[in-house]
């Protein structure tokens, strides 16, 4: 005897209440066959480059479509990339990573993640895609490029939850020679470094390999520079280290970072280099580092002065540094909301999750900021799905930028007190100096000589005009004034 229609519905949500076979579950479930005629029309303004229309149209598809329908993904898809096309990069990542989730669709699923791929280089929604896609998802065995990424994204889930041997699993599958593998082996060595007390001389070996690897970007090429110079510096090799810095391409006229030039400004400075050091600072006060945090100029300036001997230069430039981050210092010691305070929230901002944090927020405000210009041309359910969209997501990034906001200016805080304690040790140390008589066994100090300007070079008096071809070159030329016992 056949059921009725109502006893039908009910035998299969007891189906489902049951816990029964997934195959079982959807042999049961109500086919609806779904007109194709507004998909059609949709992918046709699609590919006449109306993209306002089409996000419009297949937005109407998705509301009268059920999602078994074969081109409920499809409609997905193509939203998606209307939106990629609108600049409205965060709603096509939202529905990239529904298709990736519900897999209605295997066909779209692998397209759906090579569109992700190409956004997680610009700012965006770390738990959606990094997390509840890439690191989640058991997407099971995907073609070239894409399941390359995926393995890698899997694997760098797991370093960051300090777990290498299930990273190691993932990075296994990579390609050999592929971009990812390299990326994978830069991941793993930045790992260790950070968890590893004493660094061997493999690894210094193994990130000067990776950065002559021309498949890694040139940032991620520069940064394993960088962790050689690091690395020898600690280990007082301040040639070896100077060689480092040396390799560090910067695009043609690009002004380079201001960390490069102090940590090298550092090296020199342990390397005797007193006129080059003092030239790097030089350096740090163009126009382009004056806003950047770093306290640890001040200090290095006030150290070249007191081992030449210009006593008063480096008092002046020792209590430079409690002037220039007063309002700071203030902040601090009045235990004030430190995320109010500008210097400390630019500095904590500059780098790191904070820094990507209030990336994807800035995103988020100006595609805010585009859907009310598209609010006519969309439609009104469109808009307002959007605008819900934003909102909520806008809400959330406000959250976690926050939240990594108050963990990074304490520690911008701690860096800071830190480096007014060492400015007032040299300020201390070069009071005691003027005041010292002269003792004897005090050592000679013969500055530095420099080589003489070959006839095709030339050489400028600055005059305070920074030019950005010039900016790792500038020397000061500082006579010493300490004093020779043997000429009393």
């Amino acid at each position: 005897m056949r059921l009725p229609l109502t006893a039908q519905l009910l035998c299969a949500v007891g189906v489902a209440a049951m816990g029964l076979a997934p195959a079982f579950a959807d042999a049961v479930r109500p086919t609806v066959k779904t007109d194709s005629k507004p998909f059609e029309q949709a992918l046709q303004e699609f590919f006449s480059g109306h993209h306002k229309e089409s996000a419009s149209r297949f937005y109407d598809v998705l509301q009268t479509t059920v999602s078994t329908d074969e081109n409920y993904a499809w409609a997905q898809y193509f939203l998606a990339r209307s939106f990629l096309n609108l600049e409205l990069r965060h709603a096509a990542a939202t529905y990239f990573s529904r298709i990736a989730r519900e897999r209605t669709n295997p066909n779209v699923v692998p397209k759906a993640l090579e569109m992700l791929r190409t956004l997680v280089d610009l700012p965006h929604d770390e738990v959606m895609i990094d997390q509840q896609v890439f690191g989640a998802l058991d997407l099971g065995s995907l073609p070239g490029t894409v399941g390359d990424f995926t393995s890698y994204q899997q694997g760098l889930m797991d370093l960051r939850a300090d777990n290498e041997r299930w990273a190691t699993t993932h990075f296994l599958k990579l390609t050999d020679g592929s971009v990812e593998a390299s990326r994978a082996r830069f991941a793993v060595l930045v790992h260790r470094l950070k968890t590893q007390k004493d660094v061997p001389d493999e690894m210094i070996s193994d990130f000067l390999e990776l950065s002559k690897d021309e498949k890694l970007s040139r940032e991620t090429r520069n940064e394993g520079r960088l962790a050689v110079a690091r690395l020898r510096f600690e280990r007082k090799d301040f040639a070896g280290a100077l060689a480092a810095y040396d390799m560090v391409k910067l695009p043609p006229l690009d002004p380079g970072r201001a960390t490069l030039y102090l940590e090298e400004a550092w090296t020199r400075y342990h390397l005797g280099q007193l006129h080059a050091s003092m030239g790097l600072l030089t350096t740090l006060d163009a126009p382009k580092f004056r806003d950047e945090f770093i306290p640890d100029k001040y200090i290095l300036r006030a150290l070249i002065f007191r081992d030449l001997c210009h006593f008063l230069p480096a008092k002046r430039a020792a209590r430079e540094l409690t002037r220039h981050y007063a309002d700071s210092l203030e902040s601090i010691h009045e235990r004030d909301d430190l995320t109010h305070d500008l210097r400390l929230r630019h500095a904590a901002e500059a780098h790191g999750a904070t820094q990507r944090a209030h990336g994807f927020l800035r995103s988020l405000d100006a595609e805010g900021e585009r859907v009310g210009r598209y609010t006519g041309s969309l439609g009104a359910p469109l808009t307002a799905h959007l605008t819900k969209l934003y909102d909520l997501s806008h809400a959330e990034a406000e959250r976690v930028y926050q939240e990594r906001l108050k963990e990074a200016v304490r520690a911008e805080a701690d860096r800071l007190l830190r480096s007014a304690e060492q400015v007032r040790l040299v300020d201390y140390e070069v009071g005691l100096k003027l005041y010292e008589r002269i003792k004897k066994g005090n050592k000679v100090i013969i500055p530095e000589e420099e080589e003489n300007l070959s006839p095709a070079q030339v050489g400028f008096r600055f005059d305070g005009e920074y030019w950005n071809d010039e900016l790792r070159n500038y020397r000061v030329s500082l006579k010493s004034r300490c004093v020779d016992e043997s000429a009393l």
